[in-house]
């Protein structure tokens, strides 16, 4: 039975360093009904050399201790859980304080050892994203994990170009990954629209990861990759069709079978009328559909009764029944 996938509203810098539209973004993503919101909160003087473009994006986009805290506090009061992808240690340290719903590890941080040790201590789940990663350092990280007794945690596999082409997404790697590592796997979808995310879902995606802009036709940041409010609400519906889609309800669907069997299989019947006593052949007898097949001969049985007597009278279409046959 296919769960329900866990929806990530990829928020990231999209606020652009202002806790107001921040703000509106996560009461917004709690509209279009996602289950959460993530952020990115990367101190640019820890994680990255001045003359990068990150290090000026993230230098100009910070938001505060103070103003972090209140983002989470209001995403928990409305129903959402909230966590972010942090760069460091010192940054991963006041964060929890905050009581985050999970923990996110990036593509480009996956080889960030000494972070993941300190973010596999904690209880909450713990989301890799693995858009940059060879398997040696997929297997690397999950010893690592399992030294530290961590059991909550999924790959997200993603391709890490921005936005990704259709031809670029593999999304074939979400079923290898489950079945090499043997954990669960989720689709963090950098394409443009929602055809992805929903193809991952159908190939067994337990979370999917979003970005998420109020206006994704602003320049800069993640807002030419992301989905705005509407866009969002019709991804949420997107994906929930598709849960029903995979949907595995044997019990459902084995008594609908039955009743259609009853109702479509042909059987064998009378092809004219046949007085009792005469032999069974093929000019008497055809395979048709009937209104009620739950007596009748089956096809496979139709050179098993050739030249049987008939033990009574019956009319053209009347069904042939073995309890009519000598």
């Amino acid at each position: 039975m296919v769960a329900k996938t866990y929806i990530i509203a990829e928020i990231g810098i999209n606020h652009e360093g202002n806790v107001d539209k921040c703000l509106e973004l996560i009461k917004k993503a709690k509209l279009s009904g996602v289950n959460a919101v993530k952020l990115q909160t990367i101190d640019a003087d820890l994680n990255y050399s001045v003359d990068t473009p990150s290090y000026k994006i993230f230098k100009s986009s910070t938001l505060s201790i103070e103003n972090t805290a209140k983002v989470f506090k209001f995403s928990k009061e409305i129903g959402l859980d909230v966590f972010t992808t942090v760069g460091d240690i010192p940054t991963a340290k006041w964060v929890k304080k905050l009581k985050p719903s999970a923990w996110k590890v990036s593509s480009s941080l996956l080889t960030h050892i000494p972070l993941i040790e300190f973010l596999a201590k904690n209880k909450e789940p713990l989301f890799i994203s693995t858009g940059l990663a060879i398997d040696k350092e997929i297997i690397k990280v999950i010893k690592v994990l399992k030294k530290n007794n961590k059991i909550n945690y999924s790959l997200l596999h993603c391709t890490s170009i921005y936005p990704s082409k259709l031809t670029e997404l593999n999304l074939h790697k979400i079923t290898e990954y489950k079945k090499k590592f043997k954990v669960k796997v989720g689709y963090s979808d950098h394409s443009i629209g929602s055809f992805a995310s929903s193809l991952a879902v159908a190939n067994g995606a337990e979370v999917i990861e979003k970005h998420f802009s109020l206006d994704n036709k602003r320049n800069g940041y993640d807002h030419k990759i992301s989905l705005n409010f509407n866009q969002m609400q019709n991804f949420v519906r997107k994906i929930r069709k598709v849960e029903k889609i995979m949907k595995n309800d044997d019990k459902k669907l084995n008594n609908l079978i039955n009743k259609n069997r009853t109702k479509f299989l042909r059987v064998v019947v009378a092809n004219k009328d046949i007085k009792k006593g005469l032999k069974l052949n093929k000019n008497n007898i055809a395979i048709k559909r009937v209104n009620n097949n739950t007596r009748g001969v089956l096809p496979e049985q139709y050179h098993l009764i050739i030249n049987k007597k008939i033990k009574k009278d019956v009319k053209k279409d009347e069904l042939i029944s073995t309890d009519l046959i000598m």
